[in-house]
């Protein structure tokens, strides 16, 4: 009995000892910065205009291409093998834990935020990467940069569209005050030593503390589609909302309010999601009319505020997803 227990008991021990055996797993990891996306869409005008000559407002020509590939990336979305490694807010250091005797596959996808309706990273859908398939063989305990990574860039999907696009390259703008009665204050066109280029201004002094600008109307399509709002502005001394006017044969215009945007003394991306309220407004119609309007005013105290506008567009896509 007792030689039994003793088998038992050294049986036991050995099973104990290899099971609880732990297995070393060093990751590798993945490092990005914001520089590493600040050029990362392919430029090549020639091909963008033959993907997307169907488009809106194809062809394009140099400053067009150039308002379009400007972006602001500060995520991105990474998975590995098909699995997702989360969102990340750059600069970041991710580790990763793959089977290191194979090739791997990573995806990174460039993110924003949309303010107003999620706190949360947004995959930016209008980009895929080029190339679609990325495989590395990777080393335990090895960090890896974007520049390993086979000189990634993005493009546009093909059916992607811009309804709209202002580079403020003529010497009108595209807003025009909605009243000019009560809101006469308009929007430039001067050149910005900061930008080398031309952009909209509005300056608010004096007595004047308010405006209220808008485009003319145009046509988005309806449900089914994804849009956003972009824009690269600057507050100094004032503040800002965002809204759409719809034009309706049967109820006339009315308006939805969006994002306010806070003073700032440097230019901001704005990427705001309008893929919801054009959904709601079209009512599963083909398409609705809308146009873009902007109110402002000057910070409480500011003798003068002044607001700068650059590379506003629409862009859309219908959504697979």
């Amino acid at each position: 009995m007792k030689k039994c227990s003793f088998l038992f008991f050294l049986t036991a021990l050995i099973f104990l000892t290899f099971s609880c055996k732990k297995k070393e797993i060093t990751p590798a990891y993945l490092v990005l910065t914001e520089d590493d996306f600040k050029d990362c869409i392919e430029n090549d005008l020639v091909k963008f205009n033959k993907v997307h000559e169907k488009n809106t407002l194809a062809p394009y020509d140099d400053e067009g291409y150039a308002a379009i590939r400007q972006q602001h990336f500060r995520d991105v979305l990474v998975s590995l093998n098909g699995k997702s490694l989360g969102y990340w807010r750059l600069p970041c250091r991710i580790p990763l834990l793959p089977n290191y005797s194979s090739i791997n596959n990573i995806r990174i996808i460039p993110c924003v935020r949309v303010p107003g309706i999620s706190l949360t990273a947004v995959p930016y859908y209008f980009l895929e990467p080029t190339p679609k398939e990325l495989f590395l063989e990777i080393e335990k305990g090895k960090e890896y940069r974007k520049s390993d990574l086979s000189d990634l860039k993005y493009e546009y999907v093909a059916g992607v569209d811009f309804p709209l696009l202002e580079t403020f390259s003529k010497s009108y703008p595209p807003f025009k005050p909605h009243d000019t009665i009560k809101f006469p204050t308009p929007m430039n066109v001067i050149p910005d030593a900061e930008l080398g280029k031309n952009v909209g201004v509005i300056t608010l002094e004096d007595s004047v503390s308010f405006f209220n600008v808008v485009t003319s109307f145009f046509n988005l399509s309806g449900s089914g589609v994804r849009h956003f709002w972009e824009m690269h502005y600057k507050c100094e001394s004032g503040e800002m909302t965002t809204y759409l006017n719809f034009q309706n044969t049967s109820t006339g215009v009315f308006q939805q309010d969006l994002i306010v945007f806070p003073a700032t003394s440097t230019w901001k991306k704005a990427y705001i999601d309008l893929t919801d309220v054009i959904s709601r407004a079209s009512e599963s119609a083909y398409s609705v009319s809308i146009c873009l309007g902007i109110r402002g005013y000057k910070s409480g105290g500011a003798k003068k505020a002044t607001f700068y506008f650059d590379n506003i567009k629409i862009i859309s896509m219908y959504a697979p997803y």
